[in-house]
């Protein structure tokens, strides 16, 4: 009777905890068993090793010469071993489980079943009749290279079986005989599986078959002793890969690092990560391999786990930057029940970028919002040295949730007034995350995916994929399950690192806006979700970890900009009311250093755009004074010179005593700072203030047409 994919799964994974990458794999290997549905002839204790799956595209549905063909050597053991025909039949689907086939899957090592499977660009006849002898005389062990096979032959109560077989190997003239018998059904050319079946009195079996025999003839599957013979050469494969024929095997007792029970461990299985191998052992003198089950110590049941998990894991590696990044989501409480929401949602989804694993989240939540709650993803970052295996990031239990709270937080940022022209900067076009079309989901896509974090921190440079990646760092920070703290100290030191990186790429020097408006919207961003925090208890830097009263409440009482004649204000007063409203409205501010720092950045932008724009100049002070230079004695030495220049520039226009009045008071409160704010606190701050000043005077138009407009004013008339 076939089991239920639940009862499958709970047959491999019972109750055990998700405590690490090796269990993560184990689950996907139990994942896949449960999925092949059961009902197979094989017997319970041998399914996990045989891999019916490697048979795929060797079968067809379709008869044909040309289809792929199943070539088997019948034999004869109810009295004398008696080779019995060979004949090619169109393969079919039907046809695999009795086969009990399992093969390697990795590098060119052969099938550990009689089975045999070809090459997949098709066999000659001669070929295919290689493959034939194999199965009598090189499994068999007739010819002594199989040692574990012979031990199943002298250990097994039916290992007379393999005797016969052995028999039949050992006869002088076996190739030409079996060819000769093989050309009478097959021409070559086609894909081919080999296989051998056997008549035999079943009276004589300590284990009866399983299943029915075909005319008589019973497959290898449904042969215990043959099924044994495959297991213990896969086992074999699990103790001596790589090593020499001297060396003893690595097997030993110990505890299972994965189910965690002492048991038979063995030292060189497969690892489809290739994050463990005995390969490079000749690097360091005092590594033997054989010992190597004493380091990493895996039972069968779990190597054979991970090896059939291998494929559901790999359908969960992205690229990026030249690395490769496994983001594997599991449950932190595994039943059967969510094992099938994990399947479903992986086959449902193609994981091209991480983004994808919100859509991976979206499927499980239309089946069980609830479970969402414990969904997690573990996370794994290699680098690929030509061939060597740098492990560069593992984080076990990152969650999405965190990120759907950030994006949330992100866009009530983008939706008052730092995004508003009553205080603040516009919304950039095709810029995300900050573009005017950004919506919430767009956001969290580019959270989860690393943009949001890419697009503001610093780039390591070099072709090669760098072991220490910012982005990386952030992404995988803003997505921690219990919420880590970002220190806000390396944020501002790779936003800083950022922006001169853009400036200086930039062939006329310019100051990188988007830039510097994303790194604000995100640092507000994580404040209001209190994710920052210092190292310090410097109260500097703790006002930077404080979320900005700002809401999404962007209301400007009109009667503000209107004199006792109903008449809009002089220009600078709109100017003057954003400035005030945006300091007024941040606690970071607080701090007088960094104030000092964004009202010299803000002076700088704003003559630097009255330069560039009234008097049309191609290199202004922005040019001249940027963040990259920028220090609290430089600030006190160029701003009092800045000041007096600007109040030249009055002289020569309409403007009044002063260019920018809302700017005289203000510039007073750096009188007296001492600068002891971190270098990169003052720089970013600085670079924030020149690109608030840059375009103070377009953003005061923006507010002025907005008050003119909900106050019944007609601009060309009251300018």
């Amino acid at each position: 009777m076939s089991e239920s994919f639940t009862e499958r799964f709970d047959r491999y994974w019972g109750e055990r905890p998700v405590t690490s990458l090796r269990r993560v794999q184990t689950l996907y290997g139990a994942i896949a068993e449960a999925q092949s549905g059961g009902g197979s002839v094989v017997p319970e204790e041998f399914q996990l090793y045989v891999t019916p799956g490697e048979l795929d595209g060797f079968t067809t549905a379709e008869g044909g010469s040309d289809g792929p063909k199943l070539v088997t050597v019948y034999v004869d053991l109810t009295d004398e071993p008696t080779l019995d025909g060979v004949e090619a039949t169109t393969f079919r689907q039907d046809d695999v489980p009795k086969l009990g086939f399992s093969r390697y899957p990795w590098g060119r090592g052969i099938d550990h079943s009689i089975t045999r499977r070809g090459a997949k660009g098709g066999s000659s006849v001669s070929t295919a009749t290689t493959y034939c002898v194999d199965c009598l005389r090189r499994w068999t062990n007739a010819d002594d290279r199989e040692p574990a096979v012979g031990r199943v032959v002298d250990e097994h109560p039916d290992g007379w079986i393999i005797e016969g077989l052995q028999s039949i190997g050992q006869r002088d003239g076996l190739d030409d005989d079996l060819e000769g018998l093989l050309k009478q059904s097959f021409d070559g050319g086609a894909r081919v599986t080999a296989t051998v079946a056997i008549k035999l009195d079943t009276n004589g079996l300590e284990h009866a078959p399983s299943g029915d025999p075909d005319d008589g003839y019973y497959y290898p599957g449904q042969l215990h002793v043959l099924n044994a013979g495959m297991r213990a050469r896969k086992e074999e494969k699990l103790a001596r890969k790589n090593l020499e024929k001297s060396d003893p095997s690595s097997r030993g007792e110990a505890a299972c690092l994965v189910a965690g029970e002492t048991e038979t461990v063995f030292g060189t299985a497969e690892d489809p990560l290739a994050f463990f191998t005995v390969q490079h052992a000749e690097k360091f003198n005092g590594l033997k391999k054989p010992e190597a089950w004493r380091a990493h110590s895996i039972s069968a049941e779990a190597a054979l786990l991970i090896q059939s998990g291998s494929s559901m894991v790999e359908g969960c590696r992205t690229t990026r930057r030249g690395r490769s990044i496994y983001t594997i989501p599991y449950f932190t409480r595994m039943d059967g029940t969510r094992a099938q929401y994990l399947d479903f949602a992986l086959g449902d989804t193609a994981i091209e970028t991480q983004a994808d694993l919100v859509e991976v989240q979206k499927a499980i939540e239309a089946r069980d919002e609830g479970a969402v709650a414990d969904l997690r993803f573990y996370v794994v970052v290699v680098r690929n040295d030509s061939g060597d295996i740098n492990v560069l990031t593992e984080t076990p239990d990152l969650s999405i949730q965190p990120a759907r709270e950030l994006a949330e937080a992100h866009m009530q940022v983008l939706k008052g007034t730092t995004f508003d022209e009553s205080a603040g900067f516009n919304r950039p076009p095709e810029w995300m995350p900050i573009s005017a079309d950004a919506t919430p989901e767009a956001v969290l896509y580019s959270i989860v995916d690393g943009l949001y974090a890419y697009g503001t921190l610093s780039t390591p440079g070099g072709d090669a994929p760098p072991a220490d990646d910012p982005a990386d760092w952030l992404t995988f920070t803003l997505l921690s399950g219990d919420g880590e703290a970002i220190p806000v100290e390396r944020l501002l030191d790779e936003y800083v690192e950022r922006i001169v990186a853009e400036q200086r790429d930039d062939d006329e020097n310019r100051l990188p806006e988007s830039h510097l408006k994303t790194q604000f919207a995100q640092l507000e961003a994580l404040a209001r979700v209190d994710r920052l925090t210092t190292n310090t208890t410097n109260d500097a830097l703790t006002t930077l970890t404080r979320m900005p009263t700002a809401t999404t409440d962007t209301d400007v009482a009109t009667d503000e900009f209107l004199d006792e004649d109903g008449n809009l204000v002089a220009f600078w007063n709109f100017r003057k009311y954003r400035l005030d409203r945006f300091i007024e409205e941040r606690p970071a501010f607080e701090e007088r250093d960094r104030l000092g720092a964004f009202l010299a950045g803000v002076l700088v932008g704003q003559v630097g755009d009255y330069q560039a724009q009234t008097r049309e100049m191609n290199q202004t002070v922005l040019q001249q004074y940027p963040a990259e230079q920028m220090t609290g004695s430089r600030i006190n030495q160029f701003v009092p010179e800045l000041v007096d220049k600007m109040n030249a520039y009055a002289s020569d226009t309409s403007y009044g005593p002063s260019l920018f009045p809302e700017l005289e008071e203000r510039l007073t409160d750096l009188t007296g700072v001492r600068w002891e704010i971190r270098t990169s606190d003052l720089r970013f701050h600085y670079a924030i203030g020149q690109l608030y000043g840059k375009r103070a005077r377009n953003r005061a138009h923006d507010l002025r047409e907005r008050v003119a407009r909900q106050s019944g004013i007609d601009l060309e008339n009251n300018q």
